[in-house]
């Protein structure tokens, strides 16, 4: 091609024609514009096309990482609002008659108001998105929105728990300490092999101190607020799964 387009150039040359050779030449420049821009489309074809091979995938993993955060999630926040029964069925005994408490086995109640757990999803498919630049893959404006909002949702998450664990470990721990019995309430924990405090029952007498029930109600506080900061995580991971579903996908 190249060839067939010299020889044409050398003969209208030889002719001396230089009107023609001058629209000869304009042509074969239009034609050389048209195809780098044909070119150019095929290469922005190609790697729209590579894009969006690599935005499914990430949405494929993105789905599947949620919904096992989600599984976690739902868990970890049933397991909250049994500690926030317990431990509203302990501010409920307090002041009750001493027998009355016995009945419902207080070091074990008291060891459900303290057996709070950390939430802790994986978080890798984001970390990878982030670190690698490849979150702007994600056509989506919405999902994109969703992922930031998780970040922050976490941060607050982490300072909901940091807060339930502080005012556990340095006001409502150490005051069983000094008034209660540890022994007999990590009997219904992860030492439950051990045998019960030689000293007797102490824990139901806790019942009968209006200090214990602010301890209680301190407790209910923070389980109730570390709640509120779940249950925000799961209204963006229901939405993050929600955008990532494979027919939600094909709708958009």
């Amino acid at each position: 091609m190249i060839k067939l387009f010299r020889n044409i150039r050398r003969k209208l040359l030889t002719e001396g024609n230089s009107l023609r050779y001058l629209k000869y030449a304009i042509g074969e420049i239009i034609l050389v514009v048209i195809g780098i821009l044909i070119a150019l489309q095929i290469n922005t074809w190609n790697e729209n096309r590579t894009n969006k091979i690599k935005e499914t995938a990430i949405l494929r993993d993105l789905h599947q990482e949620f919904q096992k955060n989600k599984v976690k999630l739902d868990s970890t926040i049933n397991y909250h609002r049994s500690i926030l029964r317990a431990t509203k069925k302990v501010m409920d005994l307090i002041g009750e008659p001493e027998a009355t408490v016995l009945k419902h086995n207080p070091d074990s109640l008291i060891y459900l108001t303290l057996d709070y757990r950390d939430y802790s999803p994986s978080e890798s498919v984001i970390s990878d998105l982030i670190s690698s630049g490849k979150l702007n893959l994600i056509s989506s404006d919405s999902l994109r929105m969703l992922i930031f909002e998780w970040g922050s949702a976490m941060e607050e998450e982490e300072e909901g728990y940091a807060t339930m664990d502080e005012m556990s470990q340095t006001m409502t721990l150490p005051y069983i300490a000094k008034n209660g019995s540890m022994k007999n309430t990590d009997h219904y924990g992860i030492l439950k092999e051990n045998s019960l405090s030689k000293f007797g029952p102490r824990n139901h007498l806790l019942f009968q101190e209006v200090e214990f029930e602010n301890h209680m109600d301190n407790q209910a506080w923070g389980v109730a607020n570390y709640l509120l900061k779940l249950d925000k995580l799961e209204i963006i991971i229901n939405d993050i799964i929600k955008h990532t579903n494979r027919k939600t996908m094909i709708q958009e």
